[in-house]
């Protein structure tokens, strides 16, 4: 397994999320952990239209630079996080603690970013 594997596995065995993907801003996988349920392709095609989305918004409403999102929905959240111009995904279930996951997003954007 990559480094960037491991730390996206790391994510993955926080309780409630489902899986984890890096991202490159052109939507080619950097690394993946997600279920088997889930295509990681269609993933990565997602995650690069919300973050130019993303991106134009913050530009457009002179809001600075695009830091991170959260999609909320009726069967759980979908997280955000740039890091090094690429996106973090994190895939979660409704119970998910967004406590626990920011606090350990945070650590694992800085060991990404050190590997990047």
């Amino acid at each position: 397994m990559s480094e960037i594997g491991a730390v996206l596995e790391s994510l993955k065995s926080i309780k409630g999320v489902h899986g984890a993907a890096l991202i490159e801003k052109f939507g080619l996988i950097k690394g993946s952990a997600v279920p088997g349920w889930i295509d990681p392709d269609a993933v990565a095609a997602m995650v690069t239209l919300i973050l130019k989305a993303s991106q134009r918004a913050t530009k457009e409403l002179e809001q600075g630079k695009f830091n991170n999102a959260i999609i909320e929905s009726e069967n759980g959240k979908i997280l955000f996080s740039e890091v090094k111009g690429n996106i973090l995904c994190i895939i979660t279930t409704v119970d998910a603690k967004l406590g626990i996951i920011n606090l350990k997003l945070h650590s694992a954007t800085k060991s990404l970013e050190a590997k990047l």
